[in-house]
């Protein structure tokens, strides 16, 4: 995509508990320029799925599939919390609905399992690295992480991953993205670090 600023910006799952998410998150968006693409972490629903394969051992393809369809589930919370957006299943419906001044909320499910997805399927990949994989595709101007936690300052992406802040495959994912920020929404005042 040419032309706008485009951010792609996870909302992390562990935001799907905070009451203030909607508030929170409407006023971080209203002082940023540009146009928005959120996707949705997984949350307590993807939470259930882990849970399942650690006690079935349900395998990474199954797993994956399943928690893909968790995403699906919180980005239809994220729209209801979020009406003046809009959801959209694909890349391709993103440039229309940011042009008609819409936050886009993606329903990565087509994504993720159309053959041409170059991501694994196993729990080294979260809505983190989703984020990064769409961001990339999209041609990004910006990835923004909202999560929970704290970023200690000049934390680095590898280490980030290698600490459990982001997903083991994050760093990949997100190789060809200059601009990362890490947002924590549920302190006041928001705080924010470069990843």
């Amino acid at each position: 995509m040419s032309g706008k600023f485009l951010r792609v910006s996870k909302v992390g799952g562990s935001l799907f508990d905070f009451a203030d998410l909607p508030t929170a998150l409407r006023c971080w968006l209203d002082d940023q320029p540009g146009a928005n693409v959120l996707i949705a972490g997984g949350g307590p629903f993807a939470e259930a799925v882990r849970e399942a394969d650690r006690v079935y051992s349900l395998g990474d393809s199954n797993s994956h599939l399943l928690a893909i369809e968790a995403m699906s589930v919180s980005a239809k919370l994220l729209l209801a919390l979020l009406p003046e957006s809009r959801l959209v299943h694909s890349l391709e419906e993103i440039p229309c609905t940011v042009a008609a001044h819409k936050i886009a909320v993606l329903d990565p499910v087509s994504l993720l399992t159309s053959p041409e997805c170059r991501l694994p399927r196993s729990w080294d990949v979260t809505s983190d690295s989703i984020a990064a994989f769409a961001a990339t595709e999209l041609g990004a101007h910006e990835l923004v992480l909202f999560k929970s936690a704290h970023l200690p300052p000049n934390m680095r992406r590898a280490e980030a991953a290698e600490k459990g802040f982001v997903d083991g495959h994050f760093v990949r994912s997100a190789l060809e993205i200059q601009t990362v920020r890490w947002v924590n929404l549920r302190v006041a005042p928001v705080t924010e670090r470069p990843l």
